[in-house]
């Protein structure tokens, strides 16, 4: 990190694959608005751009054909075009139609004024996801004007060593880009109860053990999955984390809210100077 900036959380519920458009304007519109308030830096949840699939019959096909978008389709363009109006970048995520037809991957874009930054795509594929999206077995530190930006796009986030990758390649804000569901009766994998107690701790304990900022977004709402997968809830708790493990700035886990928090160089300096987990590490 050469600077310091402001960053943004923008909780919310995003539409479904028939409100891509809406889902667009959301953002387009949420980006005029946290620029002109500083923010460098906006977050958006995972899929809000394109929502996710409907588990029903000829589900993959209809999401492959009419839910995927193309990495260099308008979608993504009004956003480029956006973040450059704003001087600011954004991570969004999205349903990444691949050039093999019937693969379409989790994905989420860092988006800058210049352009489209860097595509991180999906490690790890819980439950049904595994039917609709293709996996992949790298992860990316991006090169950024605000410094290396790694991002997790939700349940990636379960796995410690995919944080110690990024860190091995120069973490200094780690993104989480999700949409957690509450589980339990509420859709998902997982128990409610559990859930809500990992999104409890995970943002901080990820940011103590990598010494890195965490800029942890989750999703808010319902949303419809399919006639055979039912109405999900998701579990909201997003919170921007400081190095220490400091929470800077934290939502709840029902409503659409913005949270922001300034990001400074010598809060990372100072958490690597004064333990140097990164460097002390044997194994």
């Amino acid at each position: 990190m050469q600077t310091d900036f402001a960053a943004s959380i923008v909780q919310h519920a995003p539409g479904d694959m028939d409100q891509r458009e809406a889902n667009v304007d959301f953002i387009v519109a949420r980006l005029a608005e946290e620029g002109a308030r500083g923010s460098r830096l906006v977050v958006f949840p995972e899929m809000g751009v394109t929502s996710f699939f409907r588990h029903q019959p000829a589900g993959f096909e209809h999401y492959w054909r009419h839910g995927a978008i193309d990495r260099d389709g308008p979608e993504l363009a009004r956003i480029v075009e956006a973040a450059a109006a704003a001087d600011t970048h954004a991570v969004v995520g999205f349903a990444e139609r691949g050039a093999e037809v019937g693969v379409v991957y989790n994905s989420a874009a860092l988006i800058g004024p210049t352009g489209i930054v860097g595509v991180t795509r999906k490690v790890h594929l819980p439950g049904l996801e595994k039917l609709y999206y293709t996996p992949v077995d790298h992860v990316d530190v991006i090169d950024s004007p605000l410094g290396r930006i790694g991002i997790a796009i939700c349940y990636d986030a379960m796995f410690p060593e995919y944080f110690r990758a990024l860190a091995d390649r120069g973490v200094e804000i780690i993104v989480f880009c999700s949409s957690t569901w509450r589980g339990g009766a509420k859709g998902g994998v997982g128990l409610e109860g559990v859930k809500r107690d990992y999104w409890g701790v995970l943002p901080m304990v990820t940011a103590i053990q990598n010494q890195a900022f965490v800029v942890a977004c989750n999703a808010c709402g319902s949303l419809d999955m399919g006639e055979q997968a039912g109405t999900w809830e998701r579990l909201g708790l997003s919170r921007i984390v400081a190095p220490t493990g400091e929470v800077l700035a934290a939502a709840g886990d029902r409503d659409a809210e913005t949270i922001r928090a300034e990001l400074t160089r010598e809060a990372l300096v100072s958490a690597r100077t004064s333990y140097r987990f990164l460097t002390d590490r044997r194994l």
